[in-house]
């Protein structure tokens, strides 16, 4: 009997795989054709430049305040319930940014439309983090890169409309019925909450429950060293040591895509006197390389470890950005600082996927731990523009960026926390699986009785994934 890894298990997993998918991508479309639009909505409303700035907070703030709910709502009913819920909401309140007003209502409505967009998207995460775990490999990055080519359709989609005078309200509604028709019944392949979600006591020592799913005949267990998990038990109501340090990296990478998504274009104009036709290519590049980074992160994770991609990435995106900013003055500075970008969107692609999964791995409850990650996540999107734009006034932007190297070193120095718990690598994936010798063959030659052929199984495959892990959930 052969096999390729752990798709052998087919069934619930690698179902809930493809919607967890599906659903990534919908949520980067419903969320990509806002942007195209917003020149728009302030033109319409005849607001200031200012004035639309404090419109547009309303979403990451609604988000942010109401992350704990979402934290808790997950431990209650589970990944896959907030899921459905959020996806509703989320598709109906987008209607009515396009019946906004003035300033008040549309900040009102971007509020309660960045908290249940957030919660769906913490509450797709929570569920990627599970699949992830019975799926045997990491899928985490690949899910997020579903996210980024998602947006990407979704900017096009709202460019399109912009171009051709779509109104808003039919943008909005089209593309959130489809996003809800398309979506919503691929909920139904995701996994339920795993008996710890439920409130079932974890148990001590190895995961000794029934599996989840039969066990194909043929298959041998893991090793004993091989199942061996890292468990994280800190005192009741303290956060875990390496929950805080993902927490730091959250908010160091999201700080530095808030940098690139709001600053890239003044600095190469500014800084470097790139065009204003040139400006603007500093961020497609830092987009460009994310996505390609996030493509392909999921099988560097497996081959090399979360904490050694990670910190390899990001030391090399500091190196670049560094030689950027050293050059930023010079004949070579709008060339170096376009490489710069594109490191840094290469350097924090993987960042926050695997940091996701760590969360999980070592956090006592799934559901407060994503959330406490997300929200740093958030606060450092939130503080990027802020905290540039006060340095720049006190010494100037290109010495401003300087913040950007520092970012990446602490997420350099705090990589280790990702491989917190990790057990991934623990076995390696052979092209044939082991089989175990039919009833009787002992009586023909065969070897006998308690003696285990060579070879382990895949990682993934066996009581390592197919029963519930003690401590998770």
């Amino acid at each position: 009997m052969t096999g390729a890894g752990p798709d052998h298990l087919g069934g619930p997993p690698r179902r809930a795989r493809v919607a967890c998918m599906i659903s990534m991508v919908l949520l980067g479309l419903l969320v990509g054709s806002w942007a195209p639009r917003i020149p728009g909505v302030k033109q319409e409303l005849g607001v200031s430049d200012g004035e639309l700035g404090v419109a547009l907070l309303g979403a990451p703030l609604g988000a942010v305040a109401t992350m704990w709910l979402t934290g808790m709502l997950l431990d209650r009913f589970g990944s896959r319930a907030v899921v459905r819920v959020m996806l509703v909401l989320t598709c109906s309140v987008g209607v009515l940014v396009a019946f906004a007003g003035d300033v008040a209502e549309l900040f009102a409505v971007l509020a309660l439309w960045g908290a249940a967009g957030s919660a769906l998207d913490v509450g797709l995460n929570a569920q990627i983090a599970t699949v992830e775990r019975r799926y045997g490999r990491p899928i985490m990055t690949t899910a997020h890169a579903a996210w980024a080519a998602g947006a990407l359709a979704g900017a096009g989609v709202g460019s399109a409309g912009a171009g051709l005078d779509v109104p808003l309200a039919a943008q909005f509604g089209v593309v959130g019925a489809f996003c809800l028709v398309a979506m919503f019944p691929a909920t139904g392949a995701m996994l339920p909450p795993e008996p710890a979600a439920r409130g079932v006591a974890p148990q001590r020592g190895r995961a000794t429950a029934e599996p989840a799913a039969p066990r194909r005949p043929g298959r041998v267990g893991l090793p004993e060293a091989r199942r061996r998990v890292r468990r994280f038990r800190p005192r009741r109501g303290r956060m875990p040591r390496a929950l805080v340090a993902l927490c730091a990296m959250a908010f160091a990478t999201m700080l530095c895509e808030g940098v690139a998504a709001d600053w890239s274009a003044l600095y190469l104009e500014d800084v470097t006197g790139a065009a204003a036709g040139v400006s603007g290519v500093g961020y497609a590049v830092f987009n460009g390389c994310m996505l390609l980074t996030r493509i392909v992160g999921d099988r560097a994770t497996l081959r090399f470890g979360p904490d050694r991609l990670v910190r390899a990435l990001a030391g090399a995106a500091a190196c670049l950005f560094a030689l950027a900013l050293a050059t930023g003055a010079t004949a070579a500075g709008t060339l170096t600082g376009v490489v710069g970008f594109a490191a840094l969107g290469a350097g924090t692609a993987c960042v926050f996927p695997v940091g996701v999964s760590a969360a999980v791995r070592v956090g006592t409850r799934t559901g407060a731990s994503v959330a406490a990650f997300a929200t740093l996540g958030y606060v450092g999107w939130l503080s990027g523009p802020a905290l540039i734009g006060g340095l720049s006034e006190l010494v100037g932007l290109r010495g401003a960026m300087i913040v950007v190297i520092g970012l990446l070193a602490v997420i350099v120095l705090l990589a280790p926390a990702l491989a917190a718990g990790d057990d991934q690598r623990a076995a390696p994936v052979p092209a044939e699986l082991p089989v175990v010798e039919p009833l009787g063959a002992e009586l023909h030659g065969a070897k006998p009785p308690g003696v285990k052929p060579s070879g382990v199984e895949p990682s993934g495959v066996g009581s390592a994934v197919d029963a519930p892990r003690a401590g998770e959930g």
